[in-house]
């Protein structure tokens, strides 16, 4: 049972079927070769034989238009034609003008009927049995009787002479369909090696040791165009693998800090008796640490469910001025109570199609992050502005703050990533786990937009994120209308 079973999986290996398939192909085409080949000679060997008895009847003609009326000369002549082809069986028959009456006809002529085939050379007919086949010509002398020559010969010569071939080529496609399974195996193990390597390879690929790549032959076919292909997908593979057990490393450590601030409290606490005031301060300061773990685990689930499927839209008409706008009354006494001047700039009406929380949500991120890290005196503007030209809307949040240094812009948007030396200069002190950004990326890239940066290290940054836009309509104004004079 065990070995009917290895040989029914080995019949359905792919080395199997392309030797099967290239026996059958080169079987059919052997096959159509030898037919080809035979009813190709048989062709040519029935076009020159008319050519010749053609010429024959021609000449037997011309002797004729010589010797007439002299009937023993033309006798004589067709006589000695006859003897010159007596080994191969060639006739001779003249007849009278209604091919009633045989006038003369040599002894090897047939008796056997023959039946007009068809005018294949000019001047001339062809009459066929099964087994003779001959050449008709007229005289057409003006002045003479219109005599019919017919030159012919028995096909048993035709059909000797295919018959002779068929069995020198018969050998031949048979070594040939010998050799068809052993040279399909060689080239279908060849072919198939490289599919063995790959899959022995990525048998031994396991999600701790993705480091082995696929062997690229150089020769651009389709093998190595695959073998390229998984090799890339490996490397994303890998690259995810890291990502994910960074942000397992990272979301531990920013869980850890809340809990281990607010276990600490509650054990120096517990540690001795305490005035009332203590213990509300300790409740205030756990309050703001669950505060803060709070946020964190909303924002760590946020992000597993970008990187899980796509964040959930509900794809309605999104007035997005309109929540610039409630972001900057939102976020006034805030920027007031830090000293920072929070501006409201170019404002046009905008349009596009997302869900209004996530895109509030973005909105929100970047305010905040700009009036975080800009000191007291300086200044943060929001702006949106249309791009009719590429039917794209624009929605910018600058700050005059302290900058974010060059080393560090390419990596902002990735989780987790704090810029340590920013946070810390001129005596900012802003707290932050490094989702925020990478929440608004995730954001934006689900809403088919693009969000980047520009920054000068003390000067100020500039994030700007760019969404399709619709046409607005009516209704987009009236909802808005509403909105404003229901309040924030």
């Amino acid at each position: 049972m065990r070995f009917l079973s290895q040989l029914s999986t080995s019949c359905r290996s792919l080395r199997v079927r392309l030797t099967v398939w290239n026996t059958l192909v080169v079987l059919i085409a052997v096959l159509v070769a030898l037919f080809a080949v035979r009813q190709g000679l048989r062709y040519y060997l029935l076009f020159e034989t008319d050519a010749i008895l053609n010429d024959e009847a021609k000449e037997l003609l011309l002797a004729i238009e010589r010797w007439h009326p002299d009937r023993e000369q033309i006798l004589g002549e067709m006589q000695r034609k006859a003897d010159s082809h007596a080994d191969r069986n060639w006739f001779i028959r003249w007849m009278s003008e209604d091919h009633q009456e045989t006038l003369w006809a040599s002894r090897s002529a047939p008796d056997v009927p023959l039946s007009k085939q068809a005018i294949a050379l000019q001047g001339q007919r062809v009459w066929v049995s099964d087994t003779h086949r001959a050449v008709e010509r007229r005289l057409e002398r003006p002045g003479m009787p219109r005599y019919y020559v017919r030159v012919g010969a028995p096909m048993q010569f035709i059909d000797n002479d295919v018959d002779r071939l068929t069995r020198v080529l018969t050998p031949v496609g048979l070594g040939i369909l010998l050799l068809a399974p052993l040279g399909g195996y060689f080239m279908s193990q060849r072919a198939v090696r490289p599919l063995q390597q790959i899959i022995s390879t990525t048998a031994r690929l396991r999600p701790s040791h993705l480091e082995e790549r696929l062997v690229v032959r150089g020769v651009g076919d389709e093998l190595d165009q695959l073998a390229v292909k998984i090799n890339r997908f490996l490397d994303q593979i890998a690259d995810h693998l890291r990502q994910q057990r960074d942000f397992l490393a990272h979301a531990a450590h920013e869980l850890r800090s809340p809990l281990t601030a607010i276990q600490s409290s509650v054990e120096v606490t517990l540690e001795k008796q305490r005035p009332a005031e203590e213990y509300e301060e300790l409740l205030y300061s756990i309050d703001e640490e669950c505060h803060h773990l709070g946020t964190l685990v909303n924002q760590l689930l946020q992000l597993a469910e970008s990187e899980a499927t796509e964040l959930p839209q509900l794809r309605q008409r999104v007035r997005l001025d309109d929540i610039a706008r409630r972001a900057v009354e939102m976020f006034e006494p805030v920027a007031d109570e830090r000293g920072v001047q929070l501006r409201l700039g170019d404002l046009e009406p905008a349009v596009v199609l997302g869900d209004r929380q996530q895109l509030r949500q973005v909105v929100t991120n970047l305010v905040d992050n700009a009036i975080k890290f800009t000191p007291s005196g300086g200044t943060v503007t929001l702006k949106l502005l249309p791009d009719r030209a590429r039917n794209q809307v624009q929605l910018t949040v600058a700050d005059t703050g302290i900058g974010i240094p060059p080393e560090d812009i390419p990596r902002i948007f990735e989780r987790f990533y704090q810029v340590d030396r920013a946070r810390t200069r001129a005596g900012i002190v802003a707290r932050g786990n490094g989702l925020g950004l990478s929440i608004c990326r995730a954001i934006v890239t689900a809403h088919q937009g693009t969000i980047d940066v520009q920054s000068v290290l003390g000067r100020g940054s500039t994030f700007c994120v760019t969404l399709p836009a619709v046409m607005p309509d009516a209704g987009d104004e009236e909802d808005a209308g509403s909105r404003e004079s229901a309040g924030p």
